[in-house]
């Protein structure tokens, strides 16, 4: 029989469904008082500021939405300082995408598929559910192995998080550099909600803001390959995920984290701009500040903000001023005597940042020209 990539992809997708459910839940049990796992997802989206709407367990979007991402105050449940269930968990987003929009798949593409599941399942411990991975792991390799004349199935070391690279090699670093002994953190007034009863299995914590784990997708080639349509479903099934986990995002740093994903470490202007093109292709809202939003956000109803210190790799002028508006009408709701230069050095702490450079004083301008507030 003629090896199908998609319905390989298809198979091994649908298998590592039915055996996330019950792992989910069997790890969030104590947490949940009885209640489906699904509840935290609806809660993390009251905590993102998000309009909640119901998730199915058997789900392998939201399967990997939860162990991907901080839930509240129950942490990473599901990963440990190896990062490897976020990581993996990272790579299968991306799989899924592709799968999702019915891109073309080749016998790689399905082996790497199962490879990450086989390599999350063996994480989890349960091997039965590794014994049927590894079976469609094999045969897309067969298959790859009559396609490329390879003799011997090698499974690679486990995939490490890619750090990203900076958009301009010659750039000199925003703002100031905090020695480890110097670092910003938020005011922890700004880390609490209101609205913790909307969210009592998650805690009465803001969402601080998470980067996003980089993974190798594919290398240089892919974007090489650029405008061709394979590459595209590729580039753009990478972009829409790390919109979805940390957007807002600022175009340049979805760009960079995207090139990432394909080995480039120096993102220069002419290859920058195809990234940007192909992001604005995705059906992805990009505004005005070369803010791209994910699909489940509305800006003009946003009104939630991300704190973080000074050790988490965010420039503050690419911080939406929808964001940065958000935290300074906070900050001005709960403090509402203080002055406009302790409302800059609050707004600023908020974000991991200490001194009022020209470059971040420019930034907080625009965002008073959302709020109708002047100097």
């Amino acid at each position: 029989m003629t090896f199908d990539p998609r319905h390989s992809v298809d198979d091994g997708l649908h298998h590592l469904a039915n055996l996330l459910d019950p792992i989910i839940g069997v790890r969030l049990a104590q947490s949940l008082g009885g209640l489906p796992w699904p509840t935290v997802l609806s809660e993390l989206d009251k905590m993102k500021g998000k309009t909640p709407k119901s998730y199915s367990a058997t789900d392998l979007q939201s399967q990997l939405r939860i162990i991907t991402e901080r839930l509240g105050n129950l942490g990473y449940p599901f990963d440990d300082h190896t990062r490897v269930v976020s990581t993996l968990g990272n790579e299968l987003r991306i799989v899924r995408n592709r799968w999702a929009h019915h891109d073309d798949l080749t016998a790689l593409d399905a082996w790497r598929a199962h490879d990450f599941a086989v390599r999350l399942l063996e994480h989890f411990g349960d091997e039965p559910g590794a014994v049927d991975a590894r079976k469609l792991r094999d045969a897309a390799f067969d298959s790859l192995a009559v396609e490329r004349g390879i003799a011997e199935h090698v499974v690679p070391a486990p995939t490490q998080p890619v750090e990203p690279s900076e958009s301009d090699p010659d750039a000199q670093p925003e703002g100031e550099a905090q020695p480890e002994a110097e670092v910003v953190r938020p005011d922890p007034s700004v880390l609490t909600r209101s609205d913790s009863t909307e969210t009592p299995t998650i805690g009465s914590g803001r969402s601080e803001f998470e980067p996003w784990a980089v993974v190798a997708v594919g290398d240089v080639a892919v974007l090489d390959d650029l405008p061709k349509k394979v590459a595209k479903d590729k580039v753009r099934a990478v972009a829409v995920e790390i919109a979805d986990f940390e957007g807002p995002i600022h175009i340049n740093r979805l760009a960079a984290l995207t090139a990432a994903s394909f080995g480039v470490q120096r993102l220069w202007s002419e290859r920058e701009k195809k990234l940007i093109y192909q992001i604005k292709q995705t059906g992805l809202v990009v505004d005005d500040d070369k803010t791209v939003w994910p699909t489940d956000l509305d800006p003009k109803a946003w009104t939630e903000f991300r704190p973080n210190d000074s050790t988490v790799d965010r420039q503050f002028t690419e911080i939406s001023p929808v964001e940065v508006a958000n935290a300074m009408r906070f900050l001005k709701e709960n403090n509402p005597g203080i002055s406009e230069a302790d409302l800059d050095t609050a707004t600023l702490q908020t974000f991991g940042r200490k001194r009022r450079t020209k470059q971040f004083a420019a930034h907080l301008d625009k965002v008073r020209s959302l709020l109708s507030v002047k100097p």
